[in-house]
């Protein structure tokens, strides 16, 4: 820095007529970027004071806190106004607090909202350019259309006797761990990832071991990226417009031919043998293959995105569940009671019809969703002008409106919503029983959004609940849950995109 003011200075000492237009230019930045933090004040839209080089989105840039925190920072500091301006970097912006305007967002005006605010450059990521929540238009319809098939109830139902194995090799890995502290999460994610690749593949994960397998370990490499990915990765949430010209994949290379190669063998394999093959996720593609007229490209990449999207979030649910439960001996005890009953009256077994008539199981998962939503934060753009009206007032007293242009981000803040006691009274509080019909209580909008709403809502959303929900009732019937002697309160990783604690929820199984 001193290096740099003195070379500067020398220059202008030496050539004082180069200091006038630099100086200029200066001047007329700050003018600019200082002018353009004044979008909303001319509209009349609230907003927090933004910083001059990062708007409002210093505190999640430099990883202080998860983009969530902020979001909650700015709902609470605005409690009656239906939304609120920021600027995410210098792009002016709107996070919609009102409950009727995010479903009219999500559903109703979907046709101006119908992408998700993140770029991607399909040359340069050809298998994460089929994933339904990543890509844009008629490439979504398309993805969207291939991968629904293979979540339905009836497609859930017959691949649960393969849950339900996966499940009680779960039971049995815990055993070997029982009255060890154990991490939430992780052991969560051998499960998610156990089950998804036999759903997927109808073959072993092998995530029960001592070793971490291979599919454990890409799981992994996944949501690793190299050094310019992480820029990129940045750019493509916080300034699209800079990220398109960075020529590097987000998908690291190792994972893309692991992928391929895993893909290819299986369905070369399956061409080969005389045997019955099981009816798994990947079979379904290959038997649609021809009416869908699906690439090996798309049925590989489709592959990745189930393998990704089941295996995570689902851990992210499952770890936080049980952690919940080891702070809440009664829900836990409540829990056993229903389970206990329901298998004893169903001759001992557990299917999947006995699965979803659990009522208190449902209760315990729909609260951890609302605590603990993996996606805290939506994220649109708005994709054809939109007249965005809500009983907002100017300080006169005035009605107002405002033009939403195309391209401005949206931002739904999911779990300040979800933490409002204007819908979810003592919001901190972990009580199941808020969801049941005595007491549940419907608000007009969207204030429950863990899987989104409208056209773009989770597609894995039944599988995700289903897998989550068997593998609590296995674990609860054979063990009681409590929290670790290294038990602190969690932070929320800002380092992540989805919604995790920073440093584990520690938690004990103790043998029923």
């Amino acid at each position: 820095m001193f290096l740099s003011s003195l070379l500067l200075g020398g220059l202008f000492y030496h050539h004082p007529l180069v200091a006038v237009p630099l100086i200029a230019l200066v001047a007329l930045l700050y003018w600019l970027v200082k002018h353009n933090y004044k979008f909303w004040e001319i509209d009349g839209v609230p907003y927090p004071k933004p910083s001059l080089l990062t708007g409002n989105l210093g505190p999640s840039l430099t990883l202080k806190k998860h983009i969530s925190e902020l979001a909650s920072d700015w709902y609470n500091a605005y409690p009656d106004k239906p939304f609120v301006g920021y600027f995410k970097i210098f792009t002016p912006a709107i996070m919609v607090k009102d409950p009727v305007l995010v479903k009219n967002i999500l559903s109703r005006d979907f046709d101006c909202f119908a992408n998700n605010d993140f770029l991607l450059d399909v040359r340069q990521d050809p298998l994460l350019s089929h994933d339904p929540f990543l890509v844009t238009g008629e490439r979504w319809k398309r993805s969207r259309s291939l991968l629904t098939p293979s979540f339905t109830g009836a497609k859930i139902k017959q691949l649960f006797p393969v849950m339900e194995s996966v499940a009680d090799a779960f039971v049995t890995f815990i055993g070997r761990h029982v009255a060890q502290e154990l991490e939430a999460k992780e052991i969560a994610a051998r499960f998610t990832t156990q089950n998804v690749v036999a759903c997927t593949f109808s073959i072993d994960g092998d995530c029960f071991g001592e070793q971490e397998s291979e599919f454990r370990r890409m799981g992994r490499r996944v949501f690793e990226t190299s050094p310019m990915a992480t820029v990129k990765t940045m750019m493509a949430v916080f300034l699209p417009t800079v990220a398109k010209y960075i020529p590097v994949p987000f998908l690291l290379k190792d994972v893309d031919e692991w992928i391929r190669s895993l893909v290819a063998n299986l369905i070369i394999q399956r061409s080969a043998s005389e045997k019955t093959v099981q009816e798994d996720l990947l079979q379904s593609f290959l038997k649609n293959r021809e009416k869908s007229n699906a690439t090996q490209t798309e049925i590989t990449a489709h592959a990745l995105t189930i393998f990704l999207e089941g295996f995570e979030t689902s851990s992210v649910v499952l770890g936080f569940a049980l952690y919940r439960l080891a702070k809440s001996p009664e829900v836990q005890q409540n829990l056993y009671n229903e389970v206990k009953k329901r298998i004893d009256a169903n001759g001992g077994q557990l299917d999947f019809d006995a699965l979803q008539q659990l009522e208190y199981l449902d209760w315990v998962m729909l609260e951890t969703l609302r605590m603990h939503p993996p996606a805290a934060t939506m994220h649109k753009v708005c994709t054809k002008k939109y007249i965005m009206r809500k009983g907002f007032r100017d300080e006169q007293g005035h009605d107002m409106s405002i033009y939403v242009r195309e391209g401005t981000p949206i931002l739904i803040p999911v779990l300040a919503i979800h933490m409002d006691p204007k819908y979810y009274p003592e919001p901190h509080q972990f009580d199941p029983e808020r969801f049941s019909p005595a007491r549940k209580v419907t608000h007009e909008g969207a204030t429950f959004l863990p899987f989104g709403e409208g056209p773009r809502m989770c597609l894995g959303m039944r599988f995700a609940q289903a897998q989550v929900k068997l593998a609590m009732v296995k674990l609860i019937l054979n063990y009681r849950v409590t929290v670790g002697p290294n038990d602190k309160p969690f932070a929320i990783d800002s380092r992540s995109f989805v919604y995790q604690a920073r440093d584990g929820l520690r938690i004990v199984f103790e043998r029923r």
